[in-house]
């Protein structure tokens, strides 16, 4: 199948993640994180001719969690199982004589809390004969929540909208300085209105005995800038380096490096070990248990928004055969199994949380 313009590209992702930790922010910032997540992902591109393309996107992810069990205190509530799906569509299409690409995509996302449809633009031009590229995309994300409350708070707690908004617009230019290094910049500005809060999280205060829900802005704005530089030291050899700063109107400011080597040890075999390390100044509206005031107007005690500071390392292992893994027929049409990844990485985070995920790409064309 090689030099098929035609030919159907699909990658299927399987993983399987675990945590574990005590500051559940359903009970107020204290009390089991432990949650089980096994998701698979099959991703499809179909080209229809040379300049024009559509993609597919389904995935599932099935999850138990400790936490989400203690929204009905000591009772196991409809929230410990759950499955997530989601899909999507997209379109691109070229022009070849500008080097330009279009693109639009949707799709949508449901789980037992939740319904969220989306929708997106982009926009790619290339310069230099492909040394020299512009990336522009927006998408928007247009949710409605099913609350569930704590269920002590439920005659005495509301929330004032249902619905939460989300308008992200990225930009990135990437360049090819030299034939061995490789730069990319990126940033965007995401938007966020409605209910940026998760109804089922308690708070609990200092000056009061009953907790409330979690009280948060009905508004957010979140910038990330970054860069990427990649050094192709050898035919062998490859460093690839990340660094992206994080700032939004809830106070938060964080820092995230990361350093991945793929290293090839063979034409078809190859490993890349992984380090990331993250830091952040949490958020004004967070204080750990008992640590708020009834009187504040906004509260969380969720440590994904406090001051906190992690590491992940791990490996990635690739098979890409030059020939294929294997071929055979399926539906009349030659299939050809084109490579297998995997990836294991454990994470920690002085918060006390800790997890490892592992996961299998297996990729093959029709």
């Amino acid at each position: 199948m090689k030099g098929n313009d035609k030919a159907i590209d699909v990658n299927f992702l399987t993983s399987y993640y675990h945590q574990d930790g005590n500051n559940s922010a359903v009970q107020g910032g204290i009390g089991n994180e432990e949650l089980i997540d096994a998701a698979s992902i099959l991703v499809v591109n179909i080209p229809l001719d040379s300049i024009r393309s559509i993609s597919v996107t389904v995935g599932a992810d099935f999850y138990s969690s400790a936490s989400t069990d203690m929204i009905d205190a000591n009772l196991s509530s409809a929230s410990i199982k759950d499955l997530r799906a989601y899909a999507s569509l997209g379109y691109q299409q070229k022009n070849l004589k500008k080097g330009m690409t279009f693109g639009i995509r949707g799709g949508f996302s449901t789980e037992y809390d939740y319904i969220s449809f989306n929708g997106g633009l982009s926009f790619a031009k290339e310069w230099n004969e492909g040394n020299t590229e512009l990336n522009l995309q927006g998408q928007a994300f247009i949710d409605k929540w099913k609350p569930y409350f704590p269920s002590e708070l439920r005659r005495t707690v509301s929330i004032p909208t249902e619905k939460r908004n989300s308008f992200n617009f990225s930009a990135s230019f990437s360049q090819v300085l030299t034939k061995r290094l490789q730069v990319a910049l990126s940033g965007e500005v995401v938007y966020m209105d409605g209910l940026l809060s998760t109804p089922f999280h308690r708070v609990y205060f200092s000056d009061a005995t009953v907790p409330d829900i979690e009280r948060l802005p009905s508004t957010r704005l979140k910038i990330p800038l970054s860069i990427r530089l990649n050094y192709f030291a050898s035919e062998y050899f490859v460093i690839r380096s990340y660094y992206r700063f994080y700032t939004d109107d809830f106070g938060i400011q964080g820092h995230t490096a990361s350093l991945e080597v793929p290293i090839k040890l063979s034409q078809s075999f190859s490993v890349s070990p992984f380090v990331r390390y993250h830091t952040q100044q949490g958020s004004k509206y967070f204080a750990p248990f008992k640590e708020h005031l009834s009187t504040e107007t906004y509260y969380t005690s969720d440590y994904d928004l406090s001051t906190l500071s992690s590491k992940k390392v791990g490996l990635a292992i690739g098979y890409h055969p030059v020939f294929g893994l294997a071929s055979g027929k399926l539906f009349r049409r030659d299939i050809a199994f084109k490579a297998i990844e995997l990836r294991v990485g454990y994470y920690t985070r002085d918060t006390g949380l800790s997890s490892y995920i592992g996961s299998l790409n297996f990729k093959f064309q029709f």
